[in-house]
């Protein structure tokens, strides 16, 4: 009531109903998982725990620099090799200590429109990188620190590429992964098909890892999982970042001209870090076989899985349109073309798979309109047809978590006919903003969803006894068009009579 009533009139006092409206939770907030540099402020250690960025320059504050990955070149063998130079083919060996995929993953996930998103170091490299627990264990352990987390919407792991495939390591956490995305309900995990990143050898199955794949990914919660293939070259790697610390120096001893050697050799025993980087400007000037070297490397790290491109696609996507909209038909930034070329007969077998229904997205260069363009937009589930797409899905868990956490409101209000008309108000004008906005089909929001709360309608009295409300809640989410088929008919002229 008013506090005065001391002058005679008509006072309007407004009573909060205790009813919270319904608002949207985040869409596009993934959580990267993979290696660092290192993972901690001030002696504070953030290893093993979510924690919240909203640039590469803020990942570096936490975790620090990329990995300088080291290359030994040998002579390879008979009918293989990375490079011809003068007549012989030689060999890159990366060691396996300086190979990790997170921080140029971020890189590619920032370019494609990426935002706000999470990190989980699972281990440091600027420390002793042999040490590291390159281990499905590891990962799995880093996913169960997300159980607490409602905000992350996306779940990648581009280090977890680095485990092995023919043990089933690699699927084994790509399954975890799923097993928890299906159990909380709230996320989705972008995967990306393991060595996809260049063509097989002629004479192999070319389609032998996506088989693979399919084999192992199990035959759960695929309806919260998407799978790209294949991974993708960039340019987020410049010839001009590579240098004498990517290189096992005394391997390149019989690679230099003779006349370059001695500039080698002062790289070789300079002392300090400016003065190498002086003699290494001068070899990258004189010599072409060392600058041939370099941009071998520098196209061989270019090469990164996609998943990372879609999940800054999807943050586009959902910034610019909604949720709902398929992340598809949109070329990727900083890609120059899909590392394995996929034909439409090849696209077939990947986006329809008539066995497993597990659909794998393309991503395709086509003449005239990008030169990696995201030409799926399918869960794993492809066979299902009511979770085939993953925006239907993405959209579902919008409304599902928003719903969620606006039903907290009432938690503990007497269940009684108006608290459910409360509820059903609340959750019917959030849905009505979709509508309006594209998200639902329907010439009306009667036609595109129906909320339903009450005794009789979703609840028993034993149910009421037992201090439980249900809310049912059924929406027509838009689809893509997929196909588009077009038919022509053509006219003939008439025939004049005889």
């Amino acid at each position: 009531m008013p506090e005065n009533l001391k002058t005679p009139g008509v006072y309007i006092v407004e009573k909060d109903t205790g009813a919270n409206a319904v608002v949207q939770v985040a869409t596009a907030v993934p959580v990267f998982i993979g290696f660092t540099e290192r993972a901690e402020i001030n002696g504070k250690s953030f290893h093993m725990k979510p924690v919240h960025i909203n640039s590469l320059s803020e990942f570096e504050i936490f975790y620090g620099k990329a990995p300088v990955p080291v290359f030994t070149v040998k002579p390879a063998e008979k009918g293989g090799g990375d490079l011809n130079m003068n007549g012989q083919m030689y060999t890159l060996q990366q060691s396996p200590y300086s190979k990790f995929y997170l921080y140029n993953s971020l890189k590619l996930f920032f370019d494609n429109g990426g935002a706000d998103c999470y990190i989980i170091s699972i281990g440091q490299y600027g420390k002793d990188p042999q040490l590291l627990a390159i281990t499905p264990d590891t990962f799995k352990k880093a996913i169960d620190t997300l159980a607490g987390e409602e905000v992350p919407t996306m779940l990648l792991m581009p280090d977890s590429l680095l485990l092995d495939e023919e043990d089933s390591s690699y699927y084994s956490v790509q399954t975890y992964a799923l097993q928890h995305c299906g159990k909380y309900m709230d996320k989705v995990a972008l995967f990306d098909i393991w060595g996809s990143g260049e063509e097989l050898p002629l004479g192999e199955d070319k389609n032998k890892y996506v088989t693979r794949f399919r084999e192992n990914i199990g035959l759960d919660n695929l309806t919260y999982g998407a799978a790209y293939y294949p991974w993708v070259k960039t340019n987020i790697i410049s010839i001009n970042d590579i240098g004498y610390e990517n290189f096992n120096l005394d391997s390149l001893e019989s690679l230099i001209n003779e006349a370059h050697k001695p500039i080698l050799h002062n790289i070789k025993t300079a002392t300090s870090e400016k003065e190498k980087k002086y003699w290494d400007a001068g070899l990258k000037n004189a010599s072409k076989e060392y600058k041939l070297l370099r941009k071998t490397i520098a196209d061989r790290l270019n090469v990164l899985p996609a998943a990372p491109a879609m999940a800054g696609l999807y943050t586009r996507t959902d910034r610019s349109r909604g949720v709902w909209i398929a992340p598809a038909n949109q070329n990727l930034n900083s890609v120059i073309e899909p590392a394995i070329k996929i034909t439409h007969e090849d696209q077939e077998t990947l986006n329809v798979d008539a066995i497993s229904g597990k659909s794998i997205n393309a991503i395709r260069a086509f003449r005239g309109r990008g030169s990696a363009i995201v030409w799926g937009a399918r869960t794993l589930a492809g066979n299902n047809v009511e979770w085939r797409y993953i925006n239907v899905r993405r959209l579902f868990i919008l409304i599902e978590q928003s719903i969620k956490q606006a039903s907290f409101s009432v938690v503990f209000q007497p269940n009684v006919s108006i608290t459910w008309a409360i509820v059903k108000g609340s959750i019917g004008n959030f849905l009505t903003n979709l509508w309006r906005q594209g998200a639902l089909v329907g010439n009306t929001p009667s036609e595109a969803f129906t909320v339903s709360c009450g005794l009789g309608e979703t609840m028993t009295q034993e149910d009421i006894n037992e201090g439980i409300m249900r809310i049912k809640v059924q929406a027509a989410a838009s689809r893509p068009a997929e196909f588009i088929v077009i038919t022509f008919e053509q006219k003939m002229g008439g025939q004049e009579g005889s």
